[in-house]
């Protein structure tokens, strides 16, 4: 008989405290859960999440790849699966599924919860989790709404800007320096010009000149042929760099804003303002994969 008691006190030592209380390691409270045990989450558009120790986050939250994007559609009703753990049992790996136009898809799709005592903390709040995902587009929206070019838009219409002002400097500067060779090469200039100039022989009077010049010089003129400046080149040059400039604005116009015009029918149009989805003719189940982050 004592043997069997010495028995049942070592078996009791040796097992892990949890493995005792049924397997299952107590939670600090009736609103902590774990991940592991969740089966599936269905996340919706315009509401937030409950919260404990931080502030409640959307349940749906679009992350890019650019804001005008996130504003051509908004998502209202995601469903997430538990599709197992990596490293540890509680880091899940979710599958995520949303009904989307045929003109966009789902990327990453990451699920974001409140760990209930501190961000590590491996139970969370029950009913804090939510869903940042990224939108991304599909060849038939590449084709529709053109490529997102976010980030060089700007650098297109800083490279216009530059080349504009740079070409503008240079011409003004060559503009300046003929008109000072054209001073220096008056005839008889100073003070000798129809006199006699220090009792020296006085000098022919210079040939007429007439006050308004011809319309264009030529270079087998020969009061012009020294000249270097030419009216139909410096405007040729300054209008190639308004033009450069013009076409960076417009590309950067393009690109940093999303505008819908009479190039689709009225009924066909996607909200840019994200205040509410329009129409597309179908719609598509698209999937994306995700991990877990705590807050």
């Amino acid at each position: 008989m004592h043997i069997l008691l010495i028995l049942q006190l070592l078996f009791s030592l040796l097992l892990p405290t949890h493995v005792l209380a049924g397997r299952s390691p107590k939670p600090p409270s009736n609103n902590a859960i774990l991940l592991s045990r969740v089966h599936s989450l269905t996340l919706h558009g315009g509401r937030l999440t409950s919260s404990r120790r931080v502030s409640p986050i959307p349940q749906l939250k679009c992350t890019g790849p650019s804001k005008r994007i996130c504003n051509m559609y908004k998502i209202d009703t995601m469903r997430c699966t538990n599709e197992g753990y990596g490293y540890d049992e509680e880091d899940i790996q979710w599958t995520c599924t949303a009904e989307l136009p045929q003109e966009f898809k789902l990327g990453s799709t990451d699920v974001v919860c409140e760990g209930y005592r501190n961000a590590d903390d491996k139970w969370v709040l029950k009913g804090s989790c939510g869903v940042e995902y990224r939108l991304l587009l599909t060849e038939l929206g590449e084709e529709r709404f053109g490529r997102d070019t976010s980030g060089s838009s700007g650098e297109l219409g800083s490279v216009g800007s530059f080349i504009f002002w740079l070409i503008t400097g240079l011409v003004f500067f060559v503009i300046v320096v003929a008109c000072l060779g054209c001073l220096g090469d008056q005839p008889g200039g100073g003070a000798n010009v129809g006199g006699h100039g220090g009792g020296g022989p006085p000098r022919p009077p210079p040939p007429p000149y007439s006050r308004s010049p011809p319309p264009y010089y030529s270079s087998s003129d020969p009061h012009t042929s020294g000249s270097s400046w030419r009216p139909g080149f410096w405007t040729g040059a300054l209008g190639g760099g308004a033009a450069g400039y013009e076409m960076g604005r417009r590309s950067n116009r393009s690109g940093s804003s999303y505008t819908t015009t009479s190039r689709y029918p009225s009924s066909r149009r996607y909200d840019d303002s994200g205040e509410g989805n329009s129409g597309s003719s179908s719609t598509t189940t698209s999937t994306g994969f995700g991990s877990t982050r705590r807050r």
